[in-house]
């Protein structure tokens, strides 16, 4: 089921909106859920941070492989 959400937004922000939304292709509110579902996806400040001090820690553990180029990461 569909519900309405308003929103208010500077006049300049509105047609940012409408002209990324025509220029993707998509409704204003199409474009609003695409951005949303792309905003779920991304990872969080603190959960990079986290994946940092990981890192930080396996690599100073000698737990990493050095690459000889981007083709050893398809391996």
């Amino acid at each position: 089921m569909r519900s309405v959400l308003s929103v208010s937004l500077p006049a300049e922000k509105k047609k940012a909106i409408e002209w990324r939304a025509k220029k993707a292709n998509k409704t204003t509110s199409a474009y609003v859920m695409y951005l949303f579902e792309l905003e779920e996806n991304l990872i969080s400040e603190d959960e990079l941070v986290l994946m940092a001090a990981k890192s930080e820690k396996d690599y100073k553990a000698g737990k990493t492989n050095k690459l000889k180029g981007l083709a050893d990461l398809m391996e």
